[in-house]
Parts: C-alpha cells; structure tokens; sequence
C-alpha cells in the first residue's frame, strides 16, 4: 500500500487518504477481508494526525468498503466488483437515478398534500402499513401515489421508483449501505404518514419535499465517489 499526500491543491488529506485506499480495495490490490493499518500506525508513517486517518477510516466505512472490528482493527468488506463502476452503463444509471429524484421532487409533494386533503380510512391503513419498508422493497411511495386515483401519476411514480429496486444500484452502494439508511427513511415516513392522518397538507408536502431532498443528496454523494 503505497499513499501519496500532497499538500497543493487543496484537497483535503482525509480525502486523499480516502481515495487511494478505495482505489487500491477496487482494483482487487486489497482484497476482500485484507487488515488496513492501524490508524495510529497509518497516522505515523504519513506525518498526519490521528484526526485525519480516522475520518478517512470514518469514511471507507460509512461507504461500505471497509468494516471495523472493535479490538481487532478495520478490514476490506467487499469485493471491488461489487463496488467499481467499470461500464458507461452505471454512470448513465446514477444520471437516471439523480433526474428521476429531481422530477419526483416536483411532483411528490404535490401527491402528498392532495392525500392529506382526499385520503380515505382504507387508505391510510395501507399507508401505514407500508411506512416501515425497508429498502430495496420501499412501497411506501408507490402505495401514496394511489391515493390521488390518477393510473398515469401512479404508473410514473412505479417506473421511476424501480431504480431504485433495480440491481445496478447494489454495484453502486452495497446493500448494508442501503439497509443503514432505512431508519432515517422509515422516520421521514412516519412524518409523512402522520401529516397525511392528520389532513396537515402543507405539512405532507413539506416533509415530502425534505425527504426526498434528503435522499437525493444522500446518493448524489456516495455517486460523486466514483464520479
């Protein structure tokens, strides 16, 4: 394992550290289960402080490359072909993905104020009944946009929520990854859900708007690691 630090250029160091360790996990030069330096040990032989080699560790591991083991250090979880984008037809998928979300921003909102507004018993059982999916199987959004009883809003929503069920996105982000962000999806659900119950339409289409905001710039970042 061989770091460079370069101190022009102002990229930050953790994240030099970051990208040539990702880097090396996936071109297969570490392989899967392989124990990463100390980040005291990593920290000495680079003349950087400990701050800076544990949020780059930080970071390998929010990402789904590395997994830490308390005592033990931290290890290559993956192999680099679940994570390395090596085709055009992965980054014309995050492209999809990300103008997907942003027309969904547009439009989401709007299918949440109107449920809080026409939403029937029956309704909103289902609703909350779907609130607490976990992804890749996430029916909250298709089950809501039922609700307006328009079959072109629903059948737009089902498309365009598929990428996010689809494969491609596991060769992107690792399903633990995923899986890791279902708590805070399932919350902004909840408020969602809530806001509807409680026919708050300016609410729905507030808290709609923030979460998918929030998962828009939550992909858009872990994308721009390989983009």
């Amino acid at each position: 394992m061989n770091i460079l630090i370069r101190t022009a250029g102002g990229v930050p160091i953790y994240e030099q550290i970051f990208t040539q360790l990702r880097d090396e996990i996936c071109s297969g030069a570490l392989p899967p289960g392989e124990a990463l330096p100390s980040i005291r040990s990593l920290a000495r032989d680079l003349r950087v402080s400990v701050i800076t080699t544990k949020r780059a560790y930080e970071e390998l591991e929010r990402a789904g490359y590395v997994v830490t083991v308390a005592g033990k250090g931290s290890f290559v979880a993956v192999d680099a072909s679940e994570l390395a984008p090596a085709s055009m037809d992965l980054k014309k998928y995050c492209e999809s993905f990300v103008q997907a979300t942003r027309a969904r921003l547009l439009l989401e909102p709007a299918i949440a104020r109107q449920a809080a507004q026409t939403a029937t018993p029956e309704e909103l059982e289902q609703l909350r009944k779907n609130v607490h999916t976990a992804l890749p199987m996430d029916h909250f959004h298709d089950v809501l946009a039922e609700m307006v009883h328009n079959p072109l809003v629903a059948d737009w929503i089902q498309q365009s929520h598929r990428l996010e069920t689809d494969p491609t996105l596991s060769a992107l982000i690792p399903p633990a990854r995923q899986r890791s962000m279902s708590p805070q999806l399932e919350a902004q659900h909840q408020k969602i859900y809530e806001a509807i119950r409680d026919h708050k339409s300016e609410h729905a289409y507030f808290y709609m708007k923030e979460h998918l905001e929030f998962v828009l710039e939550s992909y858009q970042e872990y994308f721009a690691m390989f983009y």
